[in-house]
């Protein structure tokens, strides 16, 4: 079976993965509140503007946590609209940022931001700054469901902001958000078609969760919305998954990062949250593929052994044993072997 990368991939991951320094903004420079928002129990950061210092005492803090071999560093701003920011502030920020970059300390800045505030003029305004990396917040590529989560923008808002970002030589990323109000299956894979027509260097995958004290929570709790199953989260996924991969685009994050806040009681409300997302669609990635490779083979022997480079064992296995437990059930197995090979 091939190899299956965990995490940041392809074309993203040519260059040495990156320590990213999370700086979070919530809701900053946001002119909208999306009914599926609520970033300060996303990030598990309270709101309110974040000064220059809060900034500095960030970068310092994780640089100075011990690291054998550190690689390059980005200073990341992650949670609000960055460029939605007023233009004084997020340049006192910036100045924070590029200051550690040119002492050699950080070796660039990334952050994310709405489509419709991506524009020559406001790239313009980062010239003197060693930004490397815009992550654009599509969640949709589909007018009807952004109308429904109060997005503000448009599809064609996020093509011409992709565009844009490349035009100008940024590394650019895409964020999809599948099972919002107004989804279907259809209309999920063709974001992803979408998506991938406009070849990004990299996408994250966030599943629709219900988080509390939203609009759609109330939604929910009336019945206006129901959010996908976590089965559901994770076909669908995986589905993008494989689209994305085979147009050589990596998807560096499937489901929402576990936070303390996250994990605070009544926090998620409902939906396909589970602290090892990324794992369950990998894991069913390779499932696919190792039913296939055995209907394939239309063996008569009871012990099969499948090899599999050493770091995607556990995808192999599933959580839990989950993979294991259907092979043998489905293939009358006897005994199942992954084993690891260099090779894949």
């Amino acid at each position: 079976m091939a190899r299956q990368d965990g995490g940041p991939g392809g074309r993203e991951e040519m260059r040495d993965r990156p320590l990213i320094i999370p700086v979070f903004i919530p809701h900053l420079g946001c002119p909208h509140r999306c009914v599926f928002c609520d970033q300060t129990s996303i990030t598990g950061h309270e709101n309110g503007n974040v000064s220059p210092q809060q900034v500095r005492d960030r970068i310092a803090e994780f640089l100075g946590f011990e690291v054998r071999h550190r690689g390059p560093v980005e200073v990341a701003f992650y949670g609000g609209n960055f460029l939605g920011l007023p233009m004084s502030h997020r340049e006192s920020i910036l100045d924070v940022a590029q200051g550690f970059v040119e002492n050699g300390k950080a070796s660039g800045i990334r952050f994310s931001t709405r489509p419709d505030t991506v524009t020559g003029e406001s790239l313009k305004s980062l010239a003197c700054y060693t930004v490397c990396v815009v992550e654009v917040g599509a969640q949709s590529m589909d007018d009807a469901v952004l109308t429904l989560s109060r997005r503000g923008h448009t599809a064609e808002d996020t093509e011409k902001a992709v565009e844009t970002l490349k035009s100008h030589g940024l590394s650019t990323g895409v964020q999809i958000m599948p099972g919002l109000p107004g989804d279907t299956l259809e209309s999920m894979i063709e974001t992803g078609r979408s998506v991938a027509e406009l070849n990004p260097d990299f996408v994250r995958i966030y599943p629709t969760v219900v988080v509390k004290n939203t609009v759609l929570e109330k939604w929910y709790l009336s019945g206006q919305f129901k959010p996908l199953a976590l089965a559901e989260a994770v076909e669908i996924t995986r589905q993008l998954y494989l689209l994305f991969e085979t147009q050589g685009i990596s998807v560096i994050r499937m489901g929402l990062q576990t936070t303390r806040s996250l994990q605070e009681p009544g926090a998620v409300v409902a939906g396909p949250f589970h602290p090892a997302f990324g794992h369950l669609v990998h894991s069913a990635v390779f499932l696919d593929r190792a039913v296939k490779a055995l209907e394939r083979e239309k063996t008569e022997s009871k012990t099969v052994t499948l090899s599999v480079h050493p770091d995607d064992v556990p995808k192999l296995k599933g959580l839990k044993s989950e993979n294991i437990r259907q092979l043998v059930e489905r293939f009358h197995l006897r005994a199942w072997n992954a084993r690891a090979s260099a090779s894949g």
